[in-house]
């Protein structure tokens, strides 16, 4: 790769992560509805980085897709596209509500069916 095309990818990107720290920090700051599913951000600055860093990501997904939905990801996506984004937004979102992932945990089982016994 070209230093031309590394620089410009290098701007590309700081340009996304400034845009997406400002629709974070605006939906902060106007208590948006989807920013309650985010958790509140950590004190610890280590912690708060990589909390701001998956929050981002959701901001980023909701800002690129018009999202105005009161979840953090809206409805269901149709494109490929925006199939990819969201599961890399879900991804983020896993990650700031552990404790919240146990759907799974939570889904029926089936019976379990005895037969006769020896």
């Amino acid at each position: 790769m070209t230093e031309d095309m590394r620089q410009a990818l290098d701007e590309r990107r700081e340009l996304i992560e400034r845009r997406a720290d400002a629709v974070l920090d605006n939906a902060q700051e106007e208590d948006a509805a989807w920013t309650k599913a985010l958790g509140t951000p950590p004190r610890d600055q280590v912690k708060q980085r990589v909390w701001r860093r998956h929050a981002r990501t959701i901001a980023a997904y909701r800002d690129r897709y018009s999202i105005t939905d009161n979840s953090p990801l809206g409805t269901a996506p149709e494109s490929t596209a925006q199939k990819i984004d969201r599961a890399r937004a879900e991804a983020a979102l896993r990650q700031l509500t552990p404790e919240r992932e146990p759907d799974q945990q939570r889904r029926p089982t089936a019976p379990v069916r005895r037969g006769p016994s020896l």
